[in-house]
Formats: structure tokens, sequence, C-alpha cells
């Protein structure tokens, strides 16, 4: 009887261990909350997905800045200016005329402005005439400004003629203005004559 007791008494610690070890093992405490053992135990999302979703990330982000990029270049290109090269001064110091250069003509068939180049002024010291470069003209087929470019002056310290060049017409045929050049001026410090160059003409369509 002595030893049945003993038995019992020794078996019965052994299932209480058992069944606590199994409860702990079958739920966890977790802020409060019972959760089961294999919730809490849930393998993490595979690094893969997060190193393709910043790949496409990364490509989308790509292919955005390059759109951006030809949309800006493209928009950069509608909006340029016309402007048409200054014509050269022209100096003569002899019995030779001094003729400046012309400026050149602009034309913008887009957004941006059209700008003719201003003449080029003409200086003769000496016998010879002097004439000062017609400014360019300016055409405009857009939303932009045309303005001619101014005459060139002319001045003249001998016997020579000094004559101030034409400025350049401006045609505006969209939205913009039209501005004429103006006529260059004219100087004669001898005994020649001296004529203003005349003023570009303007047209808005």
């Amino acid at each position: 009887m002595k030893r049945t007791n003993e038995n019992r008494e020794i078996v019965r610690p052994k299932r209480g261990f058992r069944l606590s070890t199994i409860v702990a093992s079958a739920v966890v405490v977790a802020g409060g909350i019972v959760l089961p053992a294999a919730a809490a135990s849930a393998s993490p999302m595979p690094a893969s997905a997060t190193v393709s979703m910043a790949t496409t990330h990364h490509d989308k982000k790509d292919e955005h800045h390059k759109k951006d990029h030809h949309k800006k270049d493209h928009k950069k290109k509608d909006h340029g200016n016309a402007t048409g090269g200054k014509g050269g001064n022209a100096t003569s110091n002899g019995k030779g005329d001094a003729t400046g250069g012309n400026g050149g003509n602009a034309t913008s068939n887009g957004k941006g402005d059209a700008t003719g180049g201003g003449g080029g002024n003409a200086t003769s010291n000496g016998a010879g005439d002097a004439t000062g470069g017609n400014g360019g003209n300016a055409t405009s087929n857009g939303k932009g400004d045309a303005t001619g470019g101014g005459g060139g002056n002319a001045t003249s310290n001998g016997a020579g003629d000094a004559t101030g060049g034409n400025g350049g017409n401006a045609t505006s045929n969209g939205g913009g203005d039209a501005t004429g050049g103006g006529g260059g001026n004219a100087t004669s410090n001898g005994g020649g004559d001296a004529t203003g160059g005349n003023g570009g003409d303007a047209t808005s369509n």
C-alpha cells in the first residue's frame, strides 16, 4: 500500500508539468492578447518581393524622367527666339566710301519672338560717303512679337555724304506685336549731305 501511494504522488507532478508545457506551447501572450503559437511564429515576407517592388518603382521613375525630359526639350524648341545678326560697322579714313553691313533677317514659326539684326554703323573721315546698314526684317508666324532691326548710323567728317540705314520691316501673323525698326541717324561734319534712314514698316495680321 505504501509503495502504491508513493508511485501516485510521483506521477501527479509529472502529469501537471506535461499539461503546463502543452498549454505554454499552444498559446503566446502578447500585449494581453492570446494568440495561437502558429500565428506568433509565422514566417516573414520573402525579401525578394521587396526587392522586386523597389526595382519596379525605380524603373517607373526613370521612365517618367525620360518622358519629362523629352517634353522639356520639345517645349524649349517650340518657344525659341529668332534673332538676326547685327550688321558690321564700317570706317573709312581716306577717300573711299564706308558702308555698314545690313542686319540679318529673323523668322519665327513658333511662339518665340523674331528680332531683325541692327544695321551696321558707317564712319567716313575722308572724302568718301558714309552709309549705315539697313536693319534686318523680322517675321513672326506664331504668337511671338516681330521687331525690325534698327538702321545703322552714318557719320561723315569729310566732303562725302552721310546716309543712315533704313529700319527693318516687321510682320506678325499671330497674336504678337509688330514693330518696325528705327531709321539710322546721319551726321555730316563736312560739305556732304546727311540723310537719316527711314523707319521700317510694321504689319500685324
